[in-house]
């Protein structure tokens, strides 16, 4: 699977931060520089043992690295890991900004736009197995679950089973967090999910429909309520682009002629 943030160092850097002795004991490195552990103590008026314990804690985090001088042991701030907080708050603000947009498009627009429907075609030279299992490995949406060349996916989790959830992350001038939930899962023919985004309508639907031709596979894709038709006509040229990377993902090789 593709690497994500890793939220356990997250963890452990907020854990370490939420101390307000951590603090001031990050806040004096950054400003004095590395400083002896015994400098430490005697500032913040702690035993050595006291003082250790704050240290360590930060060290797991990766906000101090230590070094010996002579006999001295030289406490240094790090300031690469505080990354992981700002990455996660721009996310967070991401998400929040797009779902403001998303309310305003929903009340600036007629109820009705949710009846809105796209499909797209597509016939793939692979097997429709193939081409069903895509839809729920991880490893491989992370090669095509995205709309446009200037677009990535960074993040892809799928619990492939009615009931179950997946989660993509499409990573563009800022991210875009796709999640749903697996409705119907008929192998090698049909699946059914809800497509949920902080831009989506309330209900949105995707069904992809598969079926076997002389080519390979013949892919039908229709996804049903749109807060636009603006939002639709995005979504049907996202969605042409995800199925053109995916039948170059599993398209099986030309056969050779004699």
């Amino acid at each position: 699977m593709v690497e994500r943030i890793d939220t356990d160092l997250l963890t452990l850097i907020l854990k370490a931060a939420s101390d307000p002795t951590r603090r001031d004991i990050l806040t004096h490195l950054a400003q004095e520089g590395p400083t002896r552990v015994t400098e430490i103590a005697r500032r913040f008026e702690m035993s050595l043992n006291a003082v250790s314990k704050h240290i360590m804690v930060l060290e797991r985090a990766g906000l101090v690295s230590r070094r010996t001088q002579w006999r001295e042991h030289l406490i240094e701030v790090q300031m690469t890991p505080l990354a992981e907080i700002d990455h996660w708050f721009e996310r967070l603000k991401s998400i929040w900004e797009l779902r403001l947009n998303a309310l305003d498009a929903h009340f600036a627009k007629d109820a009705t736009m949710t009846d809105l429907t796209l499909t797209c075609r597509r016939i793939i030279r692979a097997a429709p197995e193939a081409v069903f299992n895509a839809w729920l490995d991880p490893a491989i949406m992370t090669r095509f679950m995205s709309p446009r060349p200037d677009m990535h996916v960074s993040e892809a989790r799928a619990d492939p089973r009615v009931g179950g959830r997946f989660f993509v992350l499409m990573q563009g001038d800022k991210p875009y967090p796709h999640e749903g939930t697996y409705k119907e899962l008929v192998p090698y023919s049909r699946l059914v999910f809800t497509w949920e985004a902080p831009w989506s309508a309330p209900g949105t639907e995707v069904e992809l429909v598969l079926t076997p031709v002389a080519e390979g596979t013949e892919i039908v894709l229709t996804h049903v309520k749109f807060m636009s038709e603006e939002s639709r006509d995005n979504h049907l040229q996202g969605w042409t682009g995800i199925l053109e990377k995916l039948a170059e993902t599993v398209a099986a090789p030309a056969q050779a002629h004699g």
